[in-house]
């Protein structure tokens, strides 16, 4: 367990780890992936989408005032690889706007800064939207009618969210084809900018935490050949980012409910 903790939080070299601790390092790295499934196991359910009375009872009065029925923020979290030999493999993880190979995860953070939703692994040519739609979110197993979720321009799903589930996502205005935005229009984006920036501070803490996420990440690290031989529905690297992410949950919400 301590040498898993080590390996996620500062994403020293298995051969390192294998020579301080005096351990084969094939041993070390199968010890490593037989504890993230047992965390995975264990404290997986520290990622999950929260009950109606517990969303409102711990929306921060912060956004009450302009996002009352606020149930979470919508955002990619993405992690640099190495590059696969793989040429069509290579294709599918290669981000044409980064200009690196890398993975894209799907997630959606609650008010208070909790992470409560995570799609699997994606390739880094995959786009928000696709994402969205590929995944069970746009449900009424997550939404009632008129819930409120905030996103950047990436995710250009206003009518599918009202039309699948009545909740209404709300995204910064887009200036493209018009000569200016409205007041209105103006004041709406920059309020949906202003408490967007909290679901990227989980992201950033999320990175310093554990630089293993960091990357890039070797190949290895992201479907290794135990999921491909059994056939696994997760891979290495869904397991891997949900421990983190349910080891990030534990603590302290980065957003407090302060009393006016």
């Amino acid at each position: 367990m301590f040498l898993t903790l080590v390996k996620l939080r500062l994403n020293l070299p298995f051969e390192f780890i294998s020579h301080q601790a005096g351990v084969n390092v094939t041993t070390i790295s199968r010890c490593f992936w037989k504890i993230v499934d047992v965390l995975y196991a264990k404290i997986g359910f520290m990622v999950g989408w929260p009950d109606r009375e517990t969303l409102k009872q711990t929306l921060p009065a912060i956004f009450k005032l302009h996002f009352p029925r606020l149930t979470g923020f919508m955002d990619c979290f993405e992690i640099f690889i190495d590059r696969p030999k793989n040429l069509k493999a290579g294709a599918h993880v290669y981000s044409n706007y980064k200009k690196h190979s890398m993975v894209k995860i799907f997630i959606v953070c609650s008010p208070l800064g909790a992470v409560t939703y995570l799609s699997t692994a994606w390739g880094g040519r995959a786009s928000n939207v696709e994402m969205v739609r590929a995944s069970d979110f746009i449900s009424s197993k997550f939404h009632q009618p008129r819930d409120q979720l905030l996103a950047d321009r990436g995710f250009t799903m206003v009518e599918e969210f009202a039309i699948g589930c009545g909740a209404e996502l709300l995204i910064p205005s887009f200036a493209k084809g018009k000569k200016q935005l409205s007041p209105k229009e103006v004041e709406v984006s920059r309020k949906i900018s202003s408490v967007r920036i909290h679901i990227e501070r989980v992201i950033g803490l999320l990175k310093k935490r554990f630089t293993i996420l960091q990357g890039p990440l070797a190949i290895n690290l992201i479907k290794s050949q135990r999921d491909e031989a059994g056939n696994l529905k997760l891979a290495s690297i869904d397991k891997l980012v949900h421990v983190c992410f349910a080891l990030i949950n534990m603590n302290d919400g980065i957003v407090y409910n302060e009393k006016k």
